[in-house]
């Protein structure tokens, strides 16, 4: 698998460009999510990644204690 970007990812734009997923880890409750990055940037633009931490809200516990982590593994592809 060929990674496009090469370097620390640290913003949303980082992790489109890298092709990877995210992972949001509620530290309250510890309901986890993955989310399409291209999403979350169409939504909120290009954040770092600890500024989007910051404004995520968890869905169960509607509390505000993210970990936003990205995935090891890329998109899932379509053939």
């Amino acid at each position: 698998m060929v990674w496009y970007r090469i370097g620390p990812l640290e913003t949303l734009g980082h992790v489109v460009e890298a092709q990877r997923l995210l992972w949001v880890l509620c530290r309250k409750c510890g309901h986890t999510q993955r989310f399409d990055p291209r999403h979350l940037m169409a939504l909120r633009g290009d954040l770092t990644l600890k500024e989007l931490q910051r404004q995520l809200r968890c869905q169960r516990c509607r509390r505000q204690r993210a970990a936003v982590v990205a995935d090891d593994e890329g998109w899932p592809r379509r053939d």
